[in-house]
């Protein structure tokens, strides 16, 4: 038997191609986390995409607090700061400390996030984060081994595709909406 995974996915988008991954060695659940989508309507249509991409590939499927106001006031201070920024390493900080907290409440040692999977996000960052959350919590933090990230974000692109998951064309958070 398998031992479960808890990932945390912030989009189907950047989950389909890692949970492939993921299921060969491990047995995963998708906790979808994050506080930090605006507006609420573009949180729903990502978890809609997200609860899709659980019922595609059997896995479990955990909905994490919609807690917009606690998100705001963690990065109150840091709404001026570019994407990729000070206010970045706070909220992926809030996400995998929520994520360590699911893993240890639903007796699950390993965790990851789908995060570092994007082009736009910085996997060294967040792999540091998420394995000091990790030893806080004494659980084990599982990166992948993106060698080649291009291949990964493309073929996730590929299946996000294929299934018609919701794709966004901005992070999350208001602060990172592209401006035209």
């Amino acid at each position: 038997m398998k031992p479960k995974i808890l990932i945390h996915t912030c989009c189907a988008v950047c989950g389909a191609y890692l949970t492939e991954i993921f299921k060969e060695n491990y047995e995963p659940v998708i906790l979808f986390y994050n506080p930090n989508i605006y507006p609420k309507e573009e949180y729903e249509k990502r978890k809609e995409s997200a609860v899709k991409l659980a019922e595609i590939y059997g896995v479990e499927f955990i909905e994490g607090e919609y807690d917009d106001k606690n998100w705001a006031e963690k990065i109150k201070g840091l709404e001026g700061e570019k994407e990729g920024g000070k206010r970045c390493p706070v909220c992926f900080e809030i996400r995998l400390a929520k994520t360590a907290e699911g893993a240890k409440r639903n007796d699950i040692k390993y965790f990851s996030t789908t995060l570092a999977a994007s082009p736009y996000k910085n996997e060294k960052l967040i792999n540091e984060i998420g394995q000091r959350i990790a030893k806080e919590n004494d659980l084990e933090f599982i990166k992948i081994d993106f060698a080649d990230k291009k291949d990964i974000w493309d073929k996730s692109r590929k299946l996000a595709k294929d299934f018609n998951f919701y794709h966004q064309n901005y992070c999350g958070c208001a602060y990172s909406i592209w401006k035209k």
